[in-house]
């Protein structure tokens, strides 16, 4: 098998393993193993033990030894913190970009947005609608310039994902609609018309819409896998 092929099927894997844990198909005493991956998506071991691997890395799940691998737990505590971070670094790339987006990065912005408003994702899905939400700001966030923003983003978007699909279904209960979140079309909007001022304030209160929801949470909660981690 060639290196691209290889590395197709560990990002197959890697991908759906993780959008399981985001519709909580797992559960907080689940142990996910190399044996059931191989046999559910009829692959080799390389490349599922590679998909492991790497959502180790990314502190999605960790690894018991001789047992298998479990979702890993994290607090409120983690997670208010980084969307502190989260937030600092999104609007200073927003700052550092701006003067320079171009019809070409902005198109791709809105190409983002419209697909993010399909009819498909009338289903309510949590995944989806993180997937399509964290590509959104990261693009943007890369439109500054600096790779380490970038990189730092995704990182931290991977441990505020815990939670998210409580985020979606208490929105979907009272009849709203996060995932079609109408600050993107205003940031879009505001860039688009060049206005400096209201492109930093939609997406300062873009980003504290989550940041809300997750400071009502007490911080005395030791692990989110008994209420709010995505399983």
């Amino acid at each position: 098998m060639n290196d691209n092929a290889s590395q197709q099927k560990k990002n197959f894997v890697y991908q759906e393993v993780f959008a399981d844990i985001v519709r909580r198909k797992y559960g907080s005493d689940s142990i996910i193993t190399e044996k059931q991956l191989i046999s559910k998506y009829g692959m080799s071991k390389s490349p599922v033990r590679e998909a492991l691997l790497q959502l180790c890395a990314d502190d999605i799940i960790e690894s018991l030894p001789r047992i298998g691998y479990r979702i890993k737990p994290v607090s409120i505590s983690d997670i208010k913190s980084a969307l502190v971070l989260r937030k600092m670094i999104e609007l200073t790339a927003l700052k550092m970009a701006f003067p320079h987006i171009s019809e070409e990065q902005l198109n791709t912005m809105i190409a983002l947005y419209k697909e993010s408003q399909e009819e498909k994702l009338n289903a309510k899905d949590p995944f989806i609608h993180w997937e399509l939400n964290t590509r959104f700001h990261i693009t943007l966030c890369t439109f500054c310039g600096n790779k380490y923003f970038a990189k730092t983003l995704n990182t931290l978007m991977k441990t505020c994902f815990r939670g998210i699909t409580s985020y979606y279904e208490d929105s979907w209960k009272d009849g709203n609609d996060k995932g079609k979140s109408e600050w993107h079309k205003l940031l879009l909007d505001s860039i688009a018309a060049r206005n400096y001022e209201k492109a930093m304030d939609c997406l300062e209160k873009d980003l504290s819409d989550l940041d809300s929801y997750f400071m009502i949470k007490p911080d005395a909660e030791p692990s989110l896998r008994d209420d709010f981690i995505i399983m």
